[in-house]
């Protein structure tokens, strides 16, 4: 069974994640970003259930999938006004690439294909 120290690393690994691709976005590399953050989603689902059917506490909090309007967290994050642009830039080409929210995408999923700037 998963231990507490065990399900805080799966945690920090989480967010390291979403570091890493908020920092994607930030530079405005936008290919295959669809594809990430959705496998991301599934990923914060697998700890939330398992914080829920373990019993494991929430040592280190897992960040929030959703980033819009959320200037103060970002900028928490280290970004600049110029790299919100870009993150936020990105919710803009997910509604231009796939005719929805960023959002509804997560929610939804979306068929494990790369979208890349420029076309699919």
């Amino acid at each position: 069974m998963l231990q507490q120290n065990e399900f805080d690393q799966f945690v920090e690994n989480y967010n390291a994640d979403y570091l890493y691709l908020l920092n994607r976005a930030s530079r405005g590399e936008y290919n295959c970003l669809i594809s990430s953050f959705t496998v991301l989603k599934d990923l914060y689902d697998v700890v939330l259930k398992l914080h829920d059917t373990l019993k494991l506490d929430f040592r280190i909090v897992p960040y929030p999938l959703t980033f819009r309007g959320n200037d103060d967290l970002l900028k928490s994050f280290g970004f600049g006004d110029e790299q919100i642009t870009s993150i936020y830039g990105f919710l803009s080409f997910v509604r231009q690439t796939l005719g929805k929210e960023f959002e509804q995408v997560l929610e939804e999923g979306v068929p494990m294909k790369c979208v890349k700037m420029g076309g699919v």
